[in-house]
């Protein structure tokens, strides 16, 4: 029976093993389903799924939700100078970045290329055109790449109930080209029009949401 019961003791710890390596490859796999492999930011699947998600939440509590289009200046020029490896480092280093300014409520998604869409959950149009000029500024003051300057251009969009995703994205897209022709390493972006009962019907609620969207900023980090 002693045999019996260490042979049945050493298959019940195999088949933990075994189960446990099964759940860190499942979680990998669903990591991969959702994230950019090269920069560990969401990817533009995720981003239709979080937009959805978004919309019909602002649409049941009324709290407002912003989009940031963020795309890297001239990056083909750097591409061309440093090789895509350097490119690579500047997409991979924007990252953190963003990430050091962003809020537990907010997601990065990598669109394609150079180009990446922050989503700030609870942020009027004026609080994401801040989070977006810091952004710039700080991307402007960093290294990101040894004996190069890197900037960003930034499009702002606060939805509206009367936007779908794809409108809400082209607004966004389309105030981030406004930034590029504008001269590149700026913010672009115009405030969302309302129908005077959907501007009434959201007022209360700003004005309850801007103390917990002051909260819930990193800690030392002037908006």
């Amino acid at each position: 029976m002693t045999g019996v019961a260490a042979v049945l003791a050493i298959t019940l710890v195999a088949l933990a093993i075994r189960l446990l390596m099964l759940q860190r490859q499942l979680r990998a796999l669903a990591g991969q389903a959702v994230t950019d492999p090269l920069t560990g930011a969401f990817n533009r699947r995720q981003l239709d799924v979080s937009l959805a998600a978004a919309m019909e939440r602002c649409r049941r509590t009324g709290e407002p939700v912003s989009l940031l289009m963020l795309d890297v200046d001239r990056f083909k020029e750097i591409n061309d100078a440093v090789g895509h490896s350097g490119g690579d480092r500047v997409l991979k280093g924007l990252v953190p970045l963003v990430a050091q300014r962003a809020r537990k409520v907010d997601a990065l998604f990598r669109v394609g290329g150079e180009e990446f869409a922050l989503l700030l959950a609870g942020a009027t149009f004026p609080d994401a055109w801040r989070i977006a000029e810091q952004l710039r500024a700080r991307v402007a003051a960093a290294t990101l790449i040894d004996g190069r300057r890197v900037s960003i251009s930034v499009g702002v969009s606060e939805w509206s109930p009367e936007d779908s995703a794809d409108a809400w994205m082209h607004d966004a897209d389309a105030a981030l080209y406004h930034a590029k022709r504008g001269g590149r390493n700026r913010v672009a972006g115009t405030p969302p029009h309302r129908s005077p009962r959907a501007a009434m019907g959201r007022l209360d609620h700003v004005r309850t949401r801007r103390k917990d969207f002051e909260e819930r900023r990193p800690t030392g980090v002037e908006v």
